[in-house]
């Protein structure tokens, strides 16, 4: 009996050496799968701003000869919303939590200091709204010039431009999920 499990002992390990570099194959595709966690992403519906959803898109952010870029993903639940910002996907990135009524201070994603022209704070809730597509037309908010950009005739802007004195925020919004 002993010999009988010592050769199929041999025979798996032998196996397993034949076939090792498909077993690794194996183990990383099925390894690196995830399941998704947001059911709902369907262009044609609208986001309400009491609903909870993620809005995920690119950045770029100007000021005077600083140039700032990368991704980001808003991620509201009730009246929080975490903002998740990374230049790239192999750098680490920065997590931001605010309730929506909190204000944004872009001054604290720019690389160079520049305390002499502060750029103004922008409400959560207002950049929530323009993402979302909630305020249709192009206007000011303080001395924050904006523009929306549609494609396709869609509802919901695929770029938001923030313009101030001396500085231009662009938001390429990619998706937008409801969860």
């Amino acid at each position: 009996m002993p010999l009988l499990i010592i050769e199929k002992v041999q025979y798996l390990k032998s196996f397993i050496f034949k076939h090792s570099s498909l077993s690794i194959v194996i183990l990383f595709i099925f390894g690196c799968s995830s399941i998704s966690q947001y059911q709902e992403r369907n262009p044609n519906n609208m986001v309400n701003i009491d609903q909870n959803f993620k809005i995920e898109g690119k950045f770029k952010l100007s000021f005077m000869d600083s140039k700032e870029t990368g991704y980001f993903e808003l991620d509201k639940n009730l009246n929080t919303v975490s903002l998740t910002v990374g230049k790239n996907y192999l750098l680490p990135e920065e997590v931001l939590i605010f309730d929506i009524r909190d204000k944004l201070d872009l001054d604290r994603f720019l690389s160079v200091k520049n305390y002499q022209n502060e750029i103004q704070e922008i409400p959560v809730k207002y950049l929530l709204e323009l993402c979302l597509g909630l305020k249709t037309l192009d206007f000011q908010y303080g001395t924050l010039k904006i523009n929306l950009e549609y494609k396709n005739l869609n509802k919901k802007p695929s770029r938001v431009d923030i313009y101030g004195k001396d500085f231009e925020l662009s938001l390429l919004v990619r998706k937008i999920w409801k969860s």
